[in-house]
């Protein structure tokens, strides 16, 4: 197996200096909340979530509104997540929940943090596969007002992205996979990272992330605050 160890710095850069995660409780690491983007598989989804139970973690996965799933209004999807939320924290008692978010879930999660006051009810931002300035796929499904909303240059993500794109202070992490597109573009204030970083050539497809051994072991040390870190198979 081999070992890659990788440092990387808030911003755009690949330099190094990781955040250090805040915990919501003495006892242990905050809970997670795992959603889902367009058209989600359930089913990867409860894998990861599955994944971070295993490793300790109290773990939840959702959703978000439409049929499929993410077609409404990423900003109506944004306020499913903090319902989302607040349900783990008055169940758990914990001050902050982390989050991760696939694809648009990724959109949704980084709304809920600038634009509904989420930003002190969350430890870490992990967002993978998510296209921060749109994607043009969005077209084929413009009838969906959540598609819309995640074309490139939208008023959605004209806001979205206005500096600051990720509220100072909080630990955020955006992983992707160069074998995918859009998900390449950089998250300003944020660790920025591949899988193919860590595992040159390793082929991930987009739907394939949530179910990534690599992608899984950078999920964790992101949450953990520590060096990104990835045993390749």
């Amino acid at each position: 197996m081999l070992l890659a160890v990788l440092t990387l710095c808030l911003g755009a850069g690949w330099t190094a200096c990781p955040a250090t995660a805040e915990s919501g409780s003495p006892g242990g690491p905050n809970p997670v909340l795992v959603i889902g983007g367009f058209d989600a598989d359930v089913t990867k989804l409860d894998t990861l979530r599955a994944w971070l139970d295993s490793r300790g973690y109290t773990a939840y996965s959702m959703v978000l509104p439409g049929d499929p799933t993410a077609t409404a209004p990423i900003a109506e999807s944004a306020r499913a997540v903090a319902d989302k939320v607040a349900e783990i924290r008055r169940t758990t008692g914990s001050a902050r929940v982390d989050l991760v978010g696939h694809s648009m879930g990724g959109l949704a999660q980084r709304h809920f943090v600038k634009f509904l006051n989420g930003r002190d009810l969350v430890g870490t931002y992990v967002d993978f596969g998510t296209p921060e300035q749109g994607e043009l796929l969005g077209a084929l499904c413009s009838t969906y007002p959540g598609c819309r909303d995640m074309s490139p240059g939208s008023p959605f993500l004209t806001a979205l992205n206005a500096d600051p794109a990720v509220p100072p202070g909080l630990p955020a992490y955006h992983l992707f996979s160069e074998s995918a597109g859009a998900e390449k573009l950089p998250l300003s204030g944020a660790i920025n990272a591949s899988i193919q970083s860590f595992c040159p050539g390793r082929e991930v497809s987009h739907g394939n992330e949530p179910v990534d051994a690599v992608l899984q072991q950078l999920v964790d040390a992101a949450l953990r605050g520590t060096p990104l870190t990835a045993t390749c198979p």
